[in-house]
């Protein structure tokens, strides 16, 4: 039921345009933060309001500053008044107990893991609009679908092989159920759905055209980051004890387990096309 009615849902805002994806990923980013902030309840540290906040202003940021030039100028400012703001309550607040150092990093760390990659949704939907006056909103949505796309059918299709045929595990001690072979079928998967993915919606892309070569080529650093990504976010709750970093959607777990490899392949997808763009 989460699918059937969130997916539509999240395409039709992707088409829709800039902003509604940055609204979008502000509520992402600040439901993400404090699910990272909370994988340990038992752990103050972190600011994690202030986090939270921090989490949600950069996607806006993005959707107000989308070319990646004054966005950077904009975000880094903003990250930097922040751990200063960190280090000062600390200091003023919770000293001689508030370890300002451990402080600033882990209420930064929960921003940027979350509201700093999904900042890179928005970047990725404005790309076309940055760089051609004739691009138009299927454009940049495809743009932004593509990683997704990617990144979804390769788990699917790794869960698929990993379930069929997978006997050695890949990181037993990180992800006990991930196999060689699931890790293969999922890398097989989105080079597939790729160049399948290019040929349909992105070689009419002003500036970005993409063949179907260079769709499942720029699908294989995707699937290995993906893959990685996920085992990230497996790390995380491992190290926290808890199956799923929340129970926001019923049966799917919170915002960082449905975007656990998203929070890595989409900011890849957008550092990609901007490096092989005079190629193009």
């Amino acid at each position: 039921m989460v699918a059937a009615v969130g997916i539509p849902l999240a395409v039709f805002i992707i088409y829709w345009g800039v902003w509604p994806v940055g609204v979008l990923m502000a509520a992402a980013g600040v439901l993400g933060a404090r699910e990272y902030y909370h994988l340990k309840p038992d752990d103050t540290v972190a600011f994690r309001g202030l986090g939270a906040a921090l989490a949600g202003a950069l996607p806006l940021m993005a959707a107000l500053y989308p070319d990646y030039r004054a966005f950077t100028s904009w975000a880094f400012g903003l990250v930097l008044g922040t751990v200063l703001l960190v280090l000062a309550l600390s200091l003023w607040f919770r000293w001689p107990d508030g370890r300002p150092m451990d402080a600033a990093s882990r209420t930064i760390m929960g921003a940027l893991y979350t509201g700093g990659a999904l900042s890179f949704w928005v970047l990725l939907r404005a790309l076309p609009d940055q760089i051609s006056n004739e691009a138009t909103a299927i454009h940049g949505a495809a743009l932004l679908i593509f990683p997704i796309w990617v990144t979804w059918l390769g788990d699917t299709f790794a869960y698929g092989c990993g379930s069929r045929w997978g006997r050695t595990k890949l990181i037993e001690a990180v992800s006990p159920n991930k196999t060689i072979v699931g890790a293969i079928g999922g890398l097989v998967g989105s080079v597939l759905a790729g160049g399948i993915f290019a040929r349909l919606w992105l070689s009419g892309v002003p500036e970005f055209g993409l063949s179907w070569q260079v769709g499942a080529a720029l699908s294989v650093p995707i699937a290995v980051v993906g893959q990685v990504g996920d085992l990230a976010e497996s790390v995380l709750k491992r190290d926290a004890g808890v199956k799923d970093s929340s129970h926001l959607l019923p049966g799917h777990g919170g915002v960082l387990d449905r975007l656990d490899a998203l929070f890595f392949t989409v900011p890849l997808t957008y550092a990609l096309l901007l490096l092989i763009r005079p190629w193009l």
